[in-house]
């Protein structure tokens, strides 16, 4: 959470972004995870890289980052 909350705050979003850490969501084999409301759109597999991209894409202009939208895995399938 310190590098989203970072990342939140260096964009000049803290002001208008709430992060809350919430219990299991049953995607344990897909996470980290992040949930962006209103949406709800799910993000997966989410690291630095991931989080720069949802924080300035989504959350400062309002466009899906959809490189890290919530994909159920299927085996041998590598993300690009």
């Amino acid at each position: 959470m310190p590098i989203l909350e970072r990342a939140v705050r260096e964009a000049g979003l803290a002001d208008r972004v709430e992060i809350l850490a919430t219990t299991c969501r049953n995607r344990c084999d897909y996470g980290p995870s992040l949930n962006v409301y209103p949406g709800p759109v799910f993000y997966n597999l989410v690291d630095k890289t991931a989080i720069s991209e949802i924080v300035s894409k989504h959350l400062g202009n309002g466009n899906v980052a959809d490189r890290w939208l919530f994909r159920p895995k299927i085996e041998g399938v590598r993300r690009r």
